[in-house]
């Protein structure tokens, strides 16, 4: 609406002048030196905004010619910008579909012109490792660094990813270390070493670790017991393999708290304390798990010992609580032998048989029909026993 307005009272004030000049065009005289211009002042109006039109479209002209080459290099710059992404994507997809080699080229060929560097050369890094080009992978791997030094620590999470994929534990290890000096609570970082730690077996180096991993929430809670259990399990089966008995009691005597009573873990240390001889540490700490919580692998090491204690009498207190449970009626017949109780020993052996038939029951069994001069029993009882273990 102001836009017409506007329009018309242009067009009002056009016919007034148009008017004004028809009855009085007017008379302009110019001299210069010699020369000299008249006109009248209708032309000399139309003139000057003529003049004035083309000076001005002069001016706009040679402006834009002088703004050709920054406009060109803009233009340039774009269209590079452009192919760049397009090579990016290109070899993005190609890594996902496992062509290593195309990825790789696509990547660093979209360079420098791409606005992703980080994630090109750290994909194209991961492209050499596939191709199994190491040399390739750190060489990206450097130029990534170099490429965005404020993304020091996922260059070197990145590396060590590469490393612990290709298994090469002692280089994985030092670029973990560093990291961790870097950054001492990183997640991912406590998890990477937590992978490499299992991967290569170094219980001790893992179990320093697990504050550290249950402080910062690495792992679930769930998670935090399995591993926990499991670490101090095999480092302790490793102490048992290399006999070393006086840093095996040391290590089961730190255990923590929730571990103390951990059937699994008593199994292991026991079987090794009867495996050498001894009997009395071992009675003593069967015992007191035993009164504790029933287990059934545990009440058959109890059955194992051979000590001058109350045994029998320990569990026999057992039976009543548990009067089904196949193993403690296997150690009591083992215990009943020990004492000379011939005729109780084949009534346990033979219940526990009854409940759950197992080579190790039908074995004791023949073992005390054979010393009870039952020749017959006996091969019966090893027959059965043997069949077991064939089946």
């Amino acid at each position: 609406m102001i836009r017409v307005l506007f329009i018309f009272i242009l067009l009002l004030a056009s016919v007034w002048l148009g008017l004004q000049l028809q009855q009085d065009p007017g008379y302009i005289l110019v001299a210069i030196n010699h020369w000299t211009l008249e006109t009248t002042l209708w032309v000399a109006v139309v003139g000057l905004i003529l003049f004035f039109f083309f000076f001005y479209l002069l001016i706009s002209t040679l402006n834009w010619i002088l703004r050709i080459p920054a406009s060109w290099k803009r233009w340039l710059a774009k269209r590079r910008s452009q192919k760049a992404q397009m090579k990016t994507r290109q070899g993005l997809i190609e890594f996902s579909e496992g062509y290593w080699v195309q990825a790789k080229n696509h990547l660093i060929k979209a360079l420098p012109d791409a606005d992703t560097p980080l994630l090109n050369y750290l994909t194209a890094a991961r492209a050499a490792q596939e191709m199994g080009d190491n040399k390739l992978r750190d060489d990206y791997l450097r130029q990534a660094q170099q490429s965005m030094p404020e993304a020091k620590i996922a260059v070197e999470l990145t590396q060590a990813q590469l490393q612990l994929a290709n298994r090469q534990w002692e280089q994985a290890l030092a670029t973990l270390k560093h990291l961790q000096t870097l950054a001492p609570q990183h997640p991912y970082v406590l998890k990477l070493l937590m992978h490499l730690y299992e991967e290569v077996r170094d219980w001790p180096q893992l179990i320093n670790l697990l504050p550290e991993l249950k402080s910062n929430q690495v792992i679930s809670a769930d998670t935090y017991k399995r591993l926990q259990q499991h670490t101090y399990l095999q480092a302790m089966s490793d102490m048992i393999k290399q006999n070393q008995l006086q840093l095996l009691e040391e290590y089961f005597s730190s255990l923590p708290k929730v571990l103390k009573h951990d059937p699994e873990l008593i199994a292991l240390y026991c079987r090794f304390l009867i495996e050498n001889q001894k009997y009395p540490q071992a009675e003593s700490l069967l015992r007191h798990s035993l009164s504790k919580q029933f287990n059934e692998e545990l009440i058959m090491l109890y059955g194992q010992i051979k000590d001058d204690v109350a045994q029998l009498d320990f569990a026999e207190s057992l039976l009543g609580e548990h009067p089904h449970s196949a193993a403690l009626l296997l150690c009591l017949g083992r215990l009943s032998q020990i004492k000379n109780l011939w005729g109780k020993a084949k009534t346990y052996l033979e219940n526990s048989i009854a409940l759950s038939a197992t080579p190790a029951a039908y074995a004791e069994l023949g073992k005390l029909l054979e010393h009870l001069n039952d020749e017959n029993g006996a091969c019966v009882a090893y027959r059965q026993g043997l069949l077991l273990v064939v089946q």
